[in-house]
């Protein structure tokens, strides 16, 4: 990750870099506890949700989660972000093959 990181987490370094907004309806019970325990560990909340769901998911790595967004399939009702994630994913993969190939 860069420098300029908005993530603090040595967990966030498997996590390709977030440029697109979600919004997520959570409970309001846990969002508060959350918001308690982020503040006590130094983090922002939506990072340390962040971190609980990676860990939950099986810790997948950056290559994983690039992958799956660039190959999962789109609903004509899915929101927008989701069609922005999957762009996103498809041009990190091309940059990081042109890079591995020596093209750039």
């Amino acid at each position: 990750m860069s420098n300029c990181s908005l993530t603090r987490t040595d967990e966030s370094k498997e996590w390709p870099e977030g440029i697109i907004s979600v919004k997520l309806t959570m409970n309001p019970y846990l969002l508060v506890l959350a918001e308690e325990k982020a503040a006590k560990a130094g983090l922002k909340v939506w990072e340390y949700i962040n971190v609980a769901l990676w860990e939950k998911m099986g810790q997948p790595s950056r290559e994983e989660l690039t992958n799956f967004a660039a190959v999962f399939e789109l609903d004509d009702m899915d929101p927008k972000w989701k069609e922005r994630l999957k762009l996103a994913a498809r041009h990190e993969l091309e940059v990081m093959e042109q890079i591995k190939d020596g093209e750039v």
